[in-house]
């Protein structure tokens, strides 16, 4: 099940509470959503999805920007 489906309030509630890692590489994310890290190079592409940081030239997703991106897919889905 990837983000875009209508997920169960439960299921969305442990993906936001889930212990993560300060700092995520887009390989983290893929895994986390279940989803290829081409899909999260299509998110950030289409400025959709968790937002990524710039840490030097390397791309890196904080563990807060992936919860609040899990959060407001709850709230525009119902």
């Amino acid at each position: 099940m990837t983000v875009h489906d209508a997920p169960d309030s439960g299921r969305t509630e442990r993906l936001a509470a889930a212990d993560l890692p300060t700092l995520l590489t887009k390989e983290d994310v893929a895994e986390y959503f279940g989803v290829s890290p081409r899909t999260i190079e299509a998110w950030r592409q289409a400025d959709t999805g968790p937002a990524p940081i710039k840490i030097g030239k390397h791309l890196r997703w904080t563990a807060t920007s992936v919860r609040e991106f899990v959060l407001s897919q709850e709230q525009s889905v119902g």
